[in-house]
Formats: structure tokens, sequence, C-alpha cells
């Protein structure tokens, strides 16, 4: 069997991680709701999975997001 290296790993596993609303808030420094009418305009992704009323986002996506700015 074959080993993975660690740090592939672990870039796997950050990039697809999830974030939730508030770390997003935090790192673009918006509301909550200013983050609610991006998503809704298009100007955000949309959340990739919403689970009992949760929004959640994937890593890559954030990323991909802000390297297009």
């Amino acid at each position: 069997m074959q080993q993975i290296p660690k740090d592939h790993l672990a870039m796997y596993l950050d990039e697809n991680r999830l974030v939730k609303k508030p770390e997003i808030q935090k790192l673009l420094g918006i509301s909550r709701s200013t983050l609610g009418r991006r998503v809704k305009s298009g100007q955000f992704p949309q959340p990739a999975l919403i689970q009992n009323g949760r929004s959640c986002w994937r890593f890559k996506d954030i990323h991909k997001w802000l390297s297009s700015k």
C-alpha cells in the first residue's frame, strides 16, 4: 500500500473543510446581512451545504472566489 505524504493529506483536508458564516464574515469584514445579500445577488458563491438551517461553504470555493478578485 502506497503512503500518502502528510502534507498532501493536510492540503486536501484543508481545501475541503467546511467554513461557516461567522468565519467568512470575519475574513471579509462584513455583516451577516451583507453576506446574505452578496450570496443572493450572485456576488459570492452559494453555500455547498445547508444543515439545520446553517450554511457552510467549502474552503476551496472561498479561496477560488478570493483569488478571482
